[in-house]
């Protein structure tokens, strides 16, 4: 486990360490996205700004496929 005296990570026994729950969290993120409104997953696209009210992230405006759109909410930006 890493050296450590006594165990602290996750051990997924076909797959390394933390990639068990990375792929539960993303799974379960593709179904709320399908089935409500509440998420939407927006891929190969570049975010151009982030949207502003008082400091606070509102949204955000990005480009894909040589158009621009607008997201308003919780943004989420991922590499």
């Amino acid at each position: 486990l890493g050296g450590h005296s006594a165990p602290r990570t996750h051990r997924g026994k076909e797959r390394f360490p933390g990639m068990t729950i990375t792929y539960a969290l993303i799974q379960m993120l593709e179904r709320v996205a399908e089935r409500t409104d509440k998420a939407r997953i927006v891929t190969k696209a570049r975010a151009t700004k982030l949207l502003t009210n008082g400091g606070a992230c509102v949204g955000l405006v990005y480009e894909k496929g040589g158009l621009d759109f607008q997201e308003h909410g919780p943004v989420i930006l991922a590499t």
